[in-house]
């Protein structure tokens, strides 16, 4: 009798914890029209809103292809808000650029390149990168005419300004970056709750 018991007592010794949860935002686009919800996207967390507008349903949705989360307003694709990119653990930022320029979110050349970027407070193990522009495409950028909204220089992925998209590594993460597109009003998520696994726990798995 005490066999089985033992079983599925080693079972769930073995199961890896729930992704952990920060605190749910208190803050609200609209209160009477938004409800948070905590939403994950393999080892990718984040708490977000679904808010049913005037304007459509909007809510964020997880693309597994990615991985990571989409923006849809009335189920249709807006934007991507959150991607998980892979590295080596000893290895730095810009480890992905080629990636990012294989996929065609950034300019194939060399002219763009992570800068550290000052986004927001965080943890000390958290840093933010930006795609800026060097070179060539900085100068074309300061030419823009002063009337003009510029194109973003270092294409999708790449700062811009007029809206916010940077990337952040964590060393309780190290082999993992997260892309983050806050836009330039909010994308219907916190961005100060992103919470990634940590690497014991996907060992454990």
């Amino acid at each position: 009798m005490k066999t089985p018991t033992l079983a599925v007592a080693g079972l769930f010794a073995l199961a890896p914890p729930a992704l952990a949860e920060p605190p749910m935002p208190t803050h609200s686009t609209d209160a009477g029209k938004c409800t948070w919800e905590w939403k994950v996207a393999g080892d990718l967390g984040v708490w977000a809103e679904r808010c049913a507008l005037d304007t459509g349903l909007w809510e964020i949705r997880e693309r597994g292809d990615l991985p990571g989360f989409v923006l849809t307003i009335d189920g249709e694709e807006e934007a991507t808000v959150l991607q998980v990119f892979e590295k080596g653990a000893d290895a730095d930022v810009a480890a992905i650029l080629p990636v990012l320029r294989q996929k065609g979110y950034i300019p194939d050349d060399d002219d763009c390149l992570f800068e550290p970027a000052a986004i927001r407070a965080a943890p000390r193990t958290i840093a933010f990168f930006q795609v800026m522009p060097t070179g060539a495409r900085k100068a074309a950028f300061e030419a823009t005419p002063e009337d003009e909204v510029p194109t973003p220089p270092c294409g999708d992925y790449g700062w811009s300004t007029h809206g916010i998209r940077y990337f952040m590594t964590d060393i309780r993460r190290p082999n993992r970056v997260v892309y983050v597109n806050t836009g330039e009003d909010g994308l219907m998520f916190d961005e100060t709750t992103v919470t990634l696994e940590q690497a014991e726990r996907r060992a454990a798995r």
